[in-house]
């Protein structure tokens, strides 16, 4: 039986109708990034070091830095020191399957915040979370159900007096089988259960609307990078399922050239006619981000580059 995570950290079984029937691909599903996408925070699934000197981000303000520690209680934590001050909270959420890197989301009054530090992979080291200045102490950076919209099958909000709350005890951490194919057995009997390639992937991987560049940028949207391609334009039906198997890993540029030869004439390659083993190389490069500076994505306009776009 597949086995998520909920909110609380305590395992729950995957609903029997898609497990029990799906076994073998909820065990490779397991093991994706978008399964991981959000976790509780255990020592298993915090990347970043806790042993000392690593476990310390120092800043460029002198005498203000942030550590990484096990508490007596097993649990992890980050503690921000600004001269004599200093601030503890623990780590209760990661969000990030950890292949480029992660951050993490502590408990507050039945809300969510982020803390100051992240881990980047790339590095294999802390760094600033994304929204947080370097050089201050502070832990107000509050989460939004919308950012869950992409981290997690289901988060949602309830009034709370004045102010409101996550529904905790109902989240469902990680990407799971309804985030795609929606409620079973419902969908089965209606036939509706297929998700739509292309738009039901946008959902997420177009990027959100306000950060969007007025070109289609490598981090986040890649929807927008594809309806770019000759490829999209001149075909009929390609989507991301075309090329992408969403319920198992899939990381070597490699595996996905055979897609490519299945529509395109392996002569037709001037620099590799005899054989199909650099098509993503060449014709889908990785590229740095404008809006994720420290890192670089594969780019999901299909062309041919070098020359004028």
């Amino acid at each position: 039986m597949l086995i998520l995570f909920g909110a609380l950290g305590a395992a729950t079984a995957a609903p029997p109708d898609c497990a029990t029937c799906h076994r073998d691909i909820a065990r490779g599903f397991a093991r994706t990034a978008h399964a991981n996408a959000s976790r509780p925070a255990t020592a298993e699934s915090i990347l970043g070091p806790f042993d000392a000197p690593a476990n310390r981000l120092n800043t460029s303000k002198k005498g203000t830095y942030f550590v990484m520690e096990r508490g007596e209680d097993g649990r992890f934590y980050q503690t921000g020191v600004d001269g004599s001050r200093g601030r503890k909270e623990r780590f209760d959420l990661v969000i990030g399957s950890g292949r480029r890197g992660q951050s993490y989301l502590y408990w507050r009054d039945g809300l969510l915040f982020q803390l100051p530090v992240s881990y980047h992979a790339g590095t294999a080291r802390w760094i600033n979370s994304p929204g947080y200045e370097d050089g201050t102490v502070h832990f107000g950076r509050g989460i939004p159900p919308m950012c869950f919209g992409c981290h997690a099958t289901r988060a949602e909000i309830e009034p709370a007096g004045r102010s409101v709350r996550y529904r905790r005890e109902e989240m469902i951490l990680g990407i799971g089988c309804a985030k795609c194919h929606g409620e079973m057995p419902a969908q089965h009997a209606s036939g509706s259960g297929k998700p739509d390639g292309l738009k039901t992937c946008a959902a997420c991987h177009a990027g959100l609307a306000e950060e969007r560049p007025p070109a289609p940028d490598v981090h986040g949207d890649q929807a927008g990078l594809l309806r770019a391609s000759r490829c999209f334009q001149k075909s009929r039906g390609l989507n991301c399922v075309t090329c992408h198997d969403v319920h198992r890993v899939q990381r070597e540029p490699e595996a996905f050239n055979g897609r490519c030869v299945a529509c395109h004439e392996r002569t037709a390659c001037t620099k590799q006619p005899d054989r199909a083993s650099g098509c993503v190389g060449c014709h889908m490069p990785l590229e740095k981000s404008k809006l994720v500076e420290v890192q670089t994505y594969r780019s999901h306009r299909i062309a041919v580059y070098g020359r004028k776009k």
